[in-house]
């Protein structure tokens, strides 16, 4: 999948702005605050539906004006072609149009434009909470797998009304024949979210060894994934884990009514990231944390073109902070092979199969 050009209008600091970027490695380069960020900000926009960091569609809005507007034009490996509009106004919310469609089911275009992303606030995935970790999972694998986004979104939904049903159950206002029904749709959501997660890591994993290798001095990558219900990583046929499921919700029950909240299941599920049999939230330097993380993100190019059977677009904001010439120099040569990347720097970096252009010519 290929940017072949979008169109700005009153969308963060850009007035009007029109990019059209190569086909291979992209660099924008200029000082904090000329809107680098905004140019990859509004192509995640007409790919993934919403802004960087999940940043609020109003804070994308122009100070002072009454709606912004994205257009991009996009081509496919097979040669198709997706015209994508994004419009948001404080009166009408945000609207997607592809190939003149309205989409009144903005989950309904993720994976059509497929997308990787960095940015310095993704370290959080490293150093944050297990939300963070399991946001990344659940990000990289709805793009690439329509089952697992429905899953993830009824299961979801039903996780809200179960933890209220539970509430209603200890106030004494309700039964428990509805809570034994939603529990057990939720064990079939559950089963596969936990079942595709796993998968997603035994598969990203061998990929995100060999880039590492690639930039750094042989270190080792591993990941864990610790489910909330699982004895072990042993188990993950679908069957298997929803039947394991709702034996332990049966066992949780007096702790869930007790608390009004469903104790186990995907959403408190952890991924655990180690560096040389280490922990990389608790051990590695900032260096480290930065140079796993790029890893895991270059690892999810070929995730994508394996299951999708086109090249993600790229789309990295500060890439090279924080990492010495060779690390650099080793990226770029990974991304030489990737097809279209687009990076943002406050520097000029010279190198072969890259076309650099100043935020200033754009702007």
């Amino acid at each position: 999948m290929k940017l072949e050009q979008i169109q700005f209008a009153d969308f963060r600091n850009h007035g009007s702005l029109t990019f059209g970027p190569s086909g291979g490695i992209n660099l924008i380069y200029g000082p904090n605050g000329s809107g680098k960020t905004s140019i990859l900000e509004g192509v995640h926009y007409c790919a993934l539906t919403k802004g960087f960091a999940s940043a609020y569609d109003i804070e994308c809005l122009k100070e002072g004006k009454p709606f912004f507007l994205l257009k991009g034009k996009f081509r496919g490996e097979s040669g198709s072609e997706t015209e994508v509009k994004v419009s948001y106004s404080r009166q009408s919310g945000k609207q997607l149009t592809v190939n003149t469609r309205n989409l009144a089911s903005f989950s309904s275009h993720i994976g059509a434009i497929p997308c990787i992303t960095f940015s310095p606030s993704d370290l959080s995935i490293i150093s944050g909470s297990p939300a963070e970790r399991r946001r990344f999972l659940d990000n990289a694998i709805c793009q690439t797998d329509r089952r697992y986004l429905d899953a993830l979104l009824d299961y979801r939904r039903i996780l809200q009304q179960r933890n209220a049903l539970l509430f209603q159950i200890r106030e004494g206002r309700s039964g428990m024949d509805m809570l034994d029904i939603l529990t057990e749709q939720m064990a079939e959501h559950a089963a596969v979210i936990v079942s595709a997660r796993m998968r997603f890591i035994r598969e990203i994993l061998p990929v995100a060894e060999s880039h590492l290798v690639a930039v750094s001095a042989g270190e080792t990558p591993h990941i864990v994934y610790r489910c909330s219900f699982l004895p072990h990583e042993a188990a993950e046929a679908p069957d298997q884990l929803s039947r394991l499921f709702k034996e332990r919700t049966r066992e949780k029950r007096t702790e869930e009514i007790a608390r009004a909240q469903t104790a186990i299941g995907p959403h408190r599920d952890e991924v655990l990231f180690f560096l040389n049999e280490k922990e990389v939230k608790k051990y590695a330097s900032q260096g480290q944390k930065r140079s796993f993380l790029i890893t895991l993100k270059l690892a999810l190019h070929g995730y994508f073109l394996e299951k999708l059977d086109e090249r993600p677009i790229c789309l990295f904001d500060d890439l090279f902070s924080e990492l010495d010439r060779y690390r650099v120099d080793a990226l770029l040569v990974l991304l030489a092979g990737f097809g279209q990347t687009i990076i943002t720097t406050t520097e000029k970096r010279e190198a072969s199969a890259v076309s650099a252009v100043n935020i200033c010519e754009i702007a």
